[in-house]
């Protein structure tokens, strides 16, 4: 086993249950392709099943024949193969340009795909860390982008990996011309209006004739920023942990006035966490900075609202809320009766019980409900009255949320829960009167997810 065989080997997850070994036809991945196979033949190894997964995007004339080719290739080394053929979002393209919008169509497959336990393996190489980490820092990227990529993260169920990072695409080269390896050329690789090719033909070969060991030194600098990254995300998470002791959700707001306290180096880093968690993607220097001076300093008689790619960012009542896209979309629809059901004998109080706004949990208390109990959801019409469980008397629901400082939009999205007409439950706030089932009796709470937050 020569030494690329031997470094690979090393960086592979041995234990892993399966792996994907996502191959193009290229150089690269045919290169992987070839590796893999070596150690399979190993004797004293014992590999997980492995797996070969080619993601057709239709984006080139002869992207038929490089699926035939994968396809007879790994057939000829003894791999089951499966091919993927994806749709490339026109909106994602048109935001973050075709090479992005490819990418994400990958990712999602490679995270459909896999189980727990499966490593999806990736034939990146040392070529590609540089250009990367090149393209990050000309588009203004901060200490994650210019961590460029990590030789193993998670995705979807299982992680992604990628063994030939320290590899430079020279000694690839070398090593599919000892071992006789065929491989395709994407003629889009020769098109200089996309940068990453302008950075390979122009730009890298400058910076190779200066600094013939750049890709070490790039190696060195990423490795260097996931560190660095690594302790910015634990000082985020100390930093939630002392606004709310409670875990990221779009209803938890983040106290405006401790987010100011902070220097702008923490609070933005903290916002960045905290999105991030939410799904949103990271916001950029200046996003960070209009969030500042359209939000969080906007002033106390206002409810500004800043409007980022998978949702927005509201204040109300001193707190700064997340609101998703799905959110925003589902308090647009008109109030409306959602569900209607009775309750029967079916129901064993083993397992939450899924409805139109989200799931009914078993606990101990909660919401009592009865055998022919008629229950209805609906969303707030205006005039109805509510008494939470250990209140005197009743209020009507608009001065209760006002009181609790519910902001607006979420007082709109609130599921109010009816048994036989009266009005039992408010979304995961309230039981009325009532309701309540006593100590140790089963009974019913709602949340929007099927795990209990």
């Amino acid at each position: 086993m020569n030494s690329l065989a031997q470094q690979v080997q090393a960086s592979l997850p041995l234990q892993a249950k399966r792996w994907w070994l996502a191959v193009s036809g290229g150089l690269d991945s045919m290169c992987l392709l070839h590796l893999v196979k070596q150690m399979q033949q190993n004797t004293s190894l014992t590999l997980p099943a492995v797996h070969v997964l080619h993601i057709h995007h239709g984006l080139q004339a002869d992207a038929d024949r490089w699926q035939a080719f994968v396809a007879e290739q790994s057939q000829s080394y003894g791999f089951p193969y499966q091919c993927v053929k994806v749709a490339v979002d026109a909106q994602l393209q048109q935001q973050q340009g075709l090479e992005a919008a490819a990418r994400a169509a990958r990712y999602k497959v490679f995270a459909e795909t896999i189980e727990t336990d499966d490593v999806v393996i990736l034939a990146q190489h040392a070529n590609d860390q540089v250009e990367t980490l090149l393209l990050r820092l000309l588009r203004g990227a901060g200490v994650a982008g210019l961590g460029a990529m990590r030789q193993r993260r998670p995705l979807g169920k299982g992680h992604v990996q990628r063994p030939l990072l320290s590899v430079t695409r020279e000694a690839l080269v070398a090593y599919a011309q000892d071992h006789h390896i065929q491989w395709c050329e994407d003629p889009s690789n020769a098109d200089e209006d996309f940068d990453r090719n302008y950075l390979r033909h122009q730009v890298m070969p400058l910076l190779q004739q200066r600094w013939p060991d750049i890709c070490k030194r790039v190696e060195t600098t990423s490795h260097i920023m996931q560190g660095t990254h690594d302790l910015l995300q634990q000082l985020a998470q100390a930093d939630y942990q002392q606004l709310t002791a409670q875990p990221p959700a779009s209803k938890v707001g983040l106290s405006v006035s401790s987010l100011l306290a902070l220097s702008p180096e923490r609070r933005h880093n903290l916002l960045r966490w905290w999105l991030h968690q939410l799904g949103e993607p990271a916001p950029d220097f200046l996003s960070l900075q209009h969030i500042d001076q359209q939000v969080l300093l906007a002033g106390t008689d206002r409810q500004p609202c800043f409007t980022l790619t998978q949702g927005e960012l509201r204040r109300a009542y001193g707190k700064l809320y997340w609101v998703d896209s799905q959110q925003r979309i589902s308090n647009d629809e008109p109030s409306q009766m959602l569900q209607e059901w009775v309750w029967d004998a079916s129901v064993t109080g083993s397992e939450p019980i899924a409805t139109a706004t989200g799931f009914l949990h078993p606990v101990m208390g909660g919401l009592n409900l009865q055998l022919g109990d008629c229950i209805r959801i609906t969303k707030r019409q205006g005039g109805e009255r509510c008494q939470p469980q250990g209140r005197a008397h009743s209020q009507s629901l608009k001065k209760l949320l006002q009181e609790y400082q519910i902001p607006v939009w979420q007082r709109d999205n609130l599921p109010l829960f009816w048994v036989n007409d009266c009005l039992a439950m408010v979304g995961d706030l309230w039981i009325c009167e009532g309701f309540s089932a006593t100590q140790g009796e089963l009974g019913w709470r709602w949340s929007r997810s099927r795990e209990l937050d």
